[in-house]
């Protein structure tokens, strides 16, 4: 009995991860299309970031920082292409351990 239970819960997590997908919690873009970066939160528990800076911007860099607790948990940095990264959320709660994004421009050309 206790086998076809877990067998049964099982087939459910499978089916409704596969049948969901990916669950956008959040998701925004700041920038321009030559020079920005976004932030989409997934399940409430992951964060996926991206820069970009291309050949046309206006300036030689952009950037993405995840921070939690004002230590950084990653940060990337886009010369004349696209960068991205994923950071995982901590399950505690809070403001010691919520997760924040930021994002800049280098200097102009």
């Amino acid at each position: 009995m206790k086998k076809s239970i877990k067998k049964f819960v099982r087939s459910l997590l499978v089916i409704g991860i596969l049948g969901l997908g990916t669950v956008t919690a959040f998701a925004t873009t700041f920038g321009s299309s030559t020079s920005g970066a976004s932030t989409k939160e997934s399940y409430q528990i992951k964060y996926d970031g991206a820069a970009w800076n291309y050949g046309s911007s206006k300036y030689k860099s952009t950037s993405f920082k995840y921070t939690r607790d004002n230590k950084t948990l990653m940060s990337k940095t886009a010369y004349s292409s696209k960068v991205t990264g994923s950071v995982w959320d901590d399950l505690a709660w809070g403001d010691k351990y919520t997760t924040h994004f930021s994002w800049s421009r280098g200097a102009k050309r």
